[in-house]
């Protein structure tokens, strides 16, 4: 039997908090990513998307 260890990872999205615009540290684990701004208090999920440039950072009710 295969078992699958999940571990979490820890980032920084630079100017990435959809509310004042501070850097957003963000959580990935198995139940997806997590982040909490330390500058406004906001809390959300955003959606991590990967592209052929990166990473692309949405959040729910964001118009593209």
């Amino acid at each position: 039997m295969t078992e699958v260890q999940t571990t979490q990872r820890d980032f920084m999205i630079p100017e990435g908090c959809p509310v004042c615009a501070a850097d957003l540290p963000v959580r990935v684990s198995a139940a997806g990513p997590n982040g909490v701004c330390k500058h406004c208090g906001w809390i959300g999920k955003p959606r991590l998307t990967v592209t052929h440039r990166g990473f692309r950072v949405s959040y729910e009710g964001e118009r593209a």
